[in-house]
C-alpha cells in the first residue's frame, strides 16, 4: 500500500474512534474487542493481526492525547 493509502486509513480509523468516543463508547473496551475479534478469526494472518492491533492501539492512544 502506498504511503498516501496508509495515511488515509490511519485518518479513517482515528475518525471512527473519535465518532465512537462522541457516542460515549468506551474506547479502551472497543479497542480490546476489536483486537480480540481479529485473533478469533482463522482467516487473518497472525502477523497482520499483530500489526493491526498495534495500529488500533496507537490510534486509540492518540485520542487520549487530544483530550
Amino acid at each position: 500500500m502506498s504511503e498516501d493509502g496508509e495515511r488515509v486509513l490511519r485518518m479513517a480509523l482515528k475518525a471512527v474512534l473519535v465518532a465512537a468516543q462522541e457516542c460515549c463508547v468506551d474506547i479502551d473496551e472497543l479497542t480490546e474487542l476489536a483486537i480480540q475479534s481479529m485473533y478469533g478469526e482463522q482467516f487473518y494472518n497472525p502477523a497482520d493481526v499483530a500489526e493491526a492491533s498495534i495500529a488500533i492501539e496507537v490510534a486509540a492512544d492518540s485520542l487520549q492525547v487530544m483530550h
